[in-house]
């Protein structure tokens, strides 16, 4: 916050870690309670809306049993959590009693009318979390955020492609005890959290993601268990992310989609830096990765399945595209696909060249009668997993137009809505 140490981008005026993140803060924390008050006043009694904030943080795991390194660890989460979710849903309106003893007048004060706004301003909790680290105390070490600790590692913690990221599913299981426990027991929401991994030399290696539907099994087991067992009150868990994208200061090299993203990376004189890891113009490939169905799984038959059990098969290869489809849009027409040779193993697309070809009615509106029927194709498609890109442009349609197969509907669903 503030400019930090320059990643947002930066100004240099306000990159003063010993004040300007606490400054930043503290309007962020105001600028919040006066738009909560301003919805709660205008629009949430006739839009029934819900209204919070998402902070993030990460679980820290005393290293010893020992005394030091448990107030080591509680700090590292009061200073990052605490921090913005002690004024919200704290029972003072105010930041953790650590904080302002250990920050003195670095930390500013919120007035009686700031905090009454402050206090209770979230109808929910909104959590992101990713990974967990190991704490001692480390009374020479003030740290950024003066929590005079130092953060480790296990060996056997698996780490990803994003520098700062451990996985431990049971660290997520903590992180949500611990607010249900100070917060007193609130709606929590999942914000963020997933995998980052390494951009693969092709798709198909790219959307084998063993280790990113190993950290959701693992995680979903966890919440489960606080939810369950714990009774902390879970509402949802979002996965981190959609699609592949820009990851701040890193750039595009580590992939944290559940979609595969062929960015075509190359050349771009203009970029502030990394100018040849940019991406270039084409079609920017879509396609699900395993991690992706498992989800989807999970998601549609409502339990926890092994990722390596005879129930989870992986997303679905091209093959399933080799049918005949009905066509929704005109009665009792259909359309075809055949698929080609595939590509040779380490394309960057990974897909195989193929064709789309089918009829429509004679009159418009009308129903196939397969006598006067007009056919159409065969047009150009390139089929990659469960995606499909083709070119209708000869028929008067789009020119670059994807599709998705949907396993539950055994149909593809195209970007226009059509199936």
């Amino acid at each position: 916050l503030g400019s930090g140490w320059g990643h947002a981008p930066g100004i240099p005026y306000f990159s003063d870690m010993s004040v300007d993140p606490w400054i930043a803060g503290h309007n962020v924390l105001n600028a919040h309670a006066a738009a909560v008050d301003l919805y709660r006043r205008k629009f949430q009694k006739h839009q029934n809306g819900k209204i919070g904030i998402s902070n993030n943080c990460d679980w820290r795991e005393p290293k010893t049993g020992k005394h030091k390194d448990i107030a080591a660890a509680e700090r590292a989460v009061e200073f990052q959590l605490g921090w913005f979710s002690d004024p919200i849903f704290g029972k003072t309106g105010d930041y953790p009693p650590a904080m302002r003893r250990l920050y003195g007048a670095r930390l500013p004060n919120f007035t009686a009318k700031e905090r009454r706004l402050l206090k209770g301003s979230a109808d929910f909790f909104g959590l992101n979390h990713y990974g967990t680290a190991f704490v001692s105390d480390a009374p020479d070490n003030e740290g950024a955020d003066r929590d005079f600790a130092n953060f480790s590692h296990s060996p056997d913690q698996p780490r990803a492609a994003s520098s700062w990221l451990y996985g431990a599913g049971w660290g997520l299981r903590k992180i949500v005890n611990w607010v249900s426990r100070r917060y007193g027991r609130p709606p929590i929401y999942l914000m963020e959290g997933g995998w980052s991994l390494p951009k693969a030399s092709s798709a198909d290696e790219e959307v084998a993601d063993n280790e990113r539907v190993l950290y959701y099994a693992n995680y979903t087991s966890e919440l489960r268990k606080a939810v369950v067992e714990d009774k902390v009150d879970v509402r949802g868990y979002f996965a981190w992310s959609l699609m592949d994208n820009f990851e701040w200061a890193d750039g595009y090299r580590p992939r944290f989609g559940t979609t595969y993203v062929d960015f075509a990376l190359g050349s771009d004189w203009q970029a502030p830096h990394s100018k040849n890891l940019q991406p270039t113009a084409g079609k920017q490939w879509r396609r699900r990765r395993d991690s992706s169905c498992w989800l989807e799984a999970l998601w549609r038959g409502g339990a926890l399945l092994s990722p390596s059990g005879p129930d989870f098969r992986g997303c679905v290869n091209s093959s399933v595209f080799v049918r005949s489809f009905a066509n929704d849009a005109h009665p009792g027409c259909s359309a075809q696909i055949s698929l080609g040779p595939a590509a040779k193993r380490g394309s960057a697309a990974g897909g195989q060249a193929g064709s789309i070809s089918g009829a429509r009615a004679a009159r418009p509106g009308g129903a196939c009668d397969g006598i006067s029927d007009v056919t159409w194709g065969p047009l150009p498609a390139t089929f990659s997993g469960g995606s499909v890109l083709a070119d209708f442009s000869e028929i008067g349609g789009p020119p670059q137009l994807a599709g998705y197969w949907d396993d539950a509907a055994d149909a593809i669903e195209w970007g226009d809505g059509s199936r």
